[in-house]
């Protein structure tokens, strides 16, 4: 992305609770002639602070964070910043929570593994006003859309969930919550190892052979 010297550089902040990863995309974000980090932070709740004083063109966030975890970390954050846009950063597959967190008004999906790779691109797509996510996370959607509308060939849609218990039905709608197995036993009075149970059997009625299957097919019913 080509940049006027005589515009001033976006601004990010940063929000990691390790250090050395702030410190790293920091150091790397300042190189990218587009944008400059204005501030870095280790929780959410000194995160959004810096929101409010900052105002940043983008933020740049972990999705797990000391003091707030996984989809709670994203609803705080696009609420503080909107109508800025923010990119998550996450060690979680993105095929299980891109779609997700997209809906949930982030603009940016970005496995940490990937970042120093992408992220530069990441924050040029958005910053554009655009959606970044990665070609295989694109892929995946434009190949659901496709069998929802009848378009593609030679695919397989998982088995009616008609077919599973009212208690199975729960526990899927738990997981495409982005519940652990521990929360999903707490919130339904079930042992994990109960929870685990009912997993296996969804699986099996949907015809999925991974569990990551049934955490995207789960994430796409919300």
């Amino acid at each position: 992305m080509n940049h006027n010297p005589a515009l001033p550089k976006a601004t990010i902040l940063v929000i990691d609770d390790h250090g050395i990863v702030r410190f790293g995309l920091q150091t790397l974000i300042d190189t990218f002639p587009t944008c400059r980090v204005v501030d870095s932070r280790a929780s959410l709740q000194e995160g959004v602070a810096a929101i409010e004083r900052y105002k940043p063109d983008l933020v740049v966030c972990d999705m797990s964070l000391g003091d707030s975890k996984g989809l709670e970390t994203v609803r705080a954050v696009v609420k503080a910043q909107n109508p800025r846009p923010v990119l998550m950063l996450s060690m979680h597959d993105e095929i299980i929570y891109a779609e997700q967190t997209l809906a949930m008004g982030v603009k940016g999906y970005l496995m940490k593994e990937h970042a120093q790779a992408y992220v530069q691109q990441a924050i040029d797509t958005i910053l554009r006003g655009e959606i970044w996510v990665s070609t295989q996370v694109s892929t995946y959607l434009l190949n659901r859309m496709m069998r929802r509308t009848g378009n593609a060939s030679n695919t397989r849609l998982p088995g009616d969930v008609c077919g599973l218990s009212k208690r199975e039905l729960e526990v899927l709608e738990k997981i495409g919550a982005g519940k652990t197995t521990k929360e999903i036993a707490f919130e339904l009075g079930l042992s994990p190892r109960t929870v685990d149970i009912h997993r296996s059997n969804i699986k099996k009625k949907l015809g999925f052979k991974r569990s990551a299957e049934i955490m995207a097919f789960a994430v796409s019913r919300m």
